[in-house]
């Protein structure tokens, strides 16, 4: 298991990365579970959606946010394809 230094220094970015000072609590949440979202962290995502009604996000913004992770996904798929189709030219 990772030893207690190496977890304590990682609470410790991870602390400073979502206390930024900069983008505002909310927007970091969203931004956060829109991450989960595109990694397929369900632990992340099942986390993050129970603390989402206590960090005011409404369903509807959440819904947003898998709008936005979907389309930037389907994006990269596109974009990927593209890129092989161009070797068979």
């Amino acid at each position: 298991m990772m030893p207690e230094k190496l977890k304590q220094s990682y609470r410790e970015f991870h602390d400073a990365m979502i206390s930024n000072g900069v983008v505002d609590a909310k927007t970091t949440f969203m931004i956060q579970m829109g991450v989960a979202m595109a990694l397929g962290c369900y632990p992340c995502m099942e986390i993050l959606g129970g603390m989402a009604k206590e960090r005011g996000v409404s369903e509807e913004e959440l819904g947003t946010v898998e709008a936005i992770v979907m389309a930037v996904s389907a994006g990269r798929v596109y974009n990927q394809f593209r890129e092989v189709c161009k070797r068979f030219e």
